[in-house]
């Protein structure tokens, strides 16, 4: 694991809905979301959601794991 997927979902440049969300969920670091299937992504905080995190993910310099990629 990477230094970036330690870091706390609060570096990356997110609403405070989404942030909100993602937490309520148990996602609290980027290595957490990086990890999570784009279908389990969707299932639990929805399209719009998931893409602004992925988005995010993007803007601060990461990818998402293998087979991580977004259809869009």
């Amino acid at each position: 694991m990477s230094l970036a997927d330690q870091a706390p979902l609060d570096c990356l440049p997110l609403t405070s809905r989404t942030l909100a969300c993602a937490k309520t969920l148990g996602y609290n670091q980027i290595g957490q979301i990086r990890s999570t299937p784009n279908s389990r992504l969707f299932a639990d905080l929805g399209e719009d959601r998931a893409e602004e995190l992925q988005r995010a993910l993007y803007d601060f310099g990461v990818r998402p794991m293998q087979g991580g990629e977004l259809s869009g």
